[in-house]
């Protein structure tokens, strides 16, 4: 499934796309930066709005799950 902006807001919290923003999808974050960072768009992703896909995204996304 692809991932979801659950609260309009520009970012997708919901990467595994189920409906929910939960642990698992921090997990996919963490597990698969490289290829978000490569393959998805930039602000969609980029949770702490420093241009670019890194660990910070993971924390700031777990932070507000």
């Amino acid at each position: 499934m692809p991932p979801l902006d659950l609260d309009g807001d520009g970012r997708y919290e919901d990467v595994i796309g189920n409906g929910r923003k939960d642990f698992a999808d921090v997990m996919l974050f963490f597990n698969q930066m490289a290829w978000i960072a490569t393959n998805e768009p930039l602000a969609a992703f980029d949770c702490n709005d420093n241009d670019r896909i890194d660990f910070a995204d993971v924390v700031w996304l777990f932070t507000h799950l």
